[in-house]
């Protein structure tokens, strides 16, 4: 790869997730799908035929030993990150990896040290933080338009049905609320908390949760956990993967309180409402390119020497730390541990 040339990227796993990226590199006029591999060879090429890849691979190890690919995507199930983030590095690829980066904090830190030990970059994979309309959300909160933060709730909900086998809800796979949807919530709640007092995000002094535990898979269906920051900043993640209820984050500050709605799954719209002056503005974020086409750029540029930018929301990996950090607390709050969790 030259400074001029794309950024020629190789899948890992070819899983709904890795059709969305795929259609989003469509989007970067500075990357280019090059390979995808599967443990399924059809699979691979059938993926690599609907989005132009030029390379299909029957296995990870195979599409890793291609010198032509410069970062690779991985989208395996979250147990299985760990693993292929190492083999990734070792091969000498820049990795963006899907949240959550590992199971857990210790994991992330091993993770971060392989990468650091071959000079790769990798990053956690969470789209909503590279978008215009997160990056808006952050500016109003900065400006002070509704005084000092006093509460913050997030949502993130819906019904997955019955799915007891699933990479959803599977102990073995890494299924469970907190794990697969729970970490957008607390990645708001530290972000918004950081950054209502000048700082990039902030960490829980305090976090209490309550959850209900499936008895038959034993992972976490629906679960809440409050949190304490700084200057009494108090907070609220609700996630759920058997319960539909409107998926919104809200700020709330002295002088009223900012909406965000669709804040996952950009864009949306962001609604102010002010106590004093009884007035609401709506702010409708224009959808402008495939969600997931930030988070490449940020990565790509970075690969290229680019520092991400004092004020921006991207997800830096001291931040991926630190989610990791509160993921694990909210997990143990309502006793819920995997098979990673165990030292040996």
């Amino acid at each position: 790869m030259t400074s001029k040339s794309p950024v020629r990227w190789g899948i890992l796993a070819c899983g709904s997730i890795a059709h969305q990226f795929a259609d989003s590199l469509k989007d970067c006029p500075n990357s280019v799908l090059h390979a995808v591999s599967s443990r399924d060879v059809k699979k691979a090429q059938a993926f690599a035929d609907e989005h132009g890849a030029a390379r299909a691979y029957g296995s990870y190890e195979a599409m890793l030993a291609d010198s032509e690919v410069d970062a690779v995507y991985i989208a395996t199930l979250h147990p299985f990150h760990l693993e292929w983030i190492a083999h990734s590095v070792q091969a000498g690829k820049h990795v963006l990896c899907e949240k959550p980066l590992t199971m857990n904090l210790r994991e992330a830190k091993q993770a971060k040290k392989i990468a650091d030990s071959k000079r790769c970059l990798l990053r956690e994979a969470f789209m909503y933080r590279h978008h215009p309309q997160t990056q808006k959300v952050v500016e109003l909160v900065t400006s002070g338009v509704i005084g000092k933060v006093r509460m913050i709730e997030a949502n993130f909900c819906y019904d997955s049905g019955d799915q007891r086998e699933s990479r959803i809800q599977a102990k073995a796979l890494g299924g469970g609320a907190i794990l697969d949807i729970g970490c957008y919530t607390m990645s708001f709640a530290r972000l918004i908390a950081g950054r209502a007092h000048g700082r990039m995000f902030a960490e829980p002094i305090e976090l209490k949760a309550v959850g209900h535990l499936d008895p038959k898979t034993k992972t976490d269906m629906w679960t809440t956990a409050v949190m304490r920051f700084e200057g009494d900043i108090l907070a609220k993640a609700t996630c759920a993967l058997k319960m539909n209820r409107e998926n919104v984050a809200v700020i709330l500050g002295e002088k009223g309180r900012i909406t965000v709605e669709m804040p996952w799954h950009c864009p949306g719209t962001i609604r102010i409402e002010l106590d004093e002056k009884n007035s609401v503005q709506e702010i409708a974020m224009p959808k402008q390119r495939h969600l997931f086409a930030y988070e490449i750029e940020s990565f790509t540029n970075e690969m290229r020497g680019q520092a991400i930018a004092a004020d921006a929301v991207a997800m830096r990996f001291d931040d991926t730390l630190g989610n990791m950090k509160a993921l694990d607390w909210w997990r143990a709050e309502i006793g819920l541990g995997y098979e990673a969790d165990v030292v040996r």
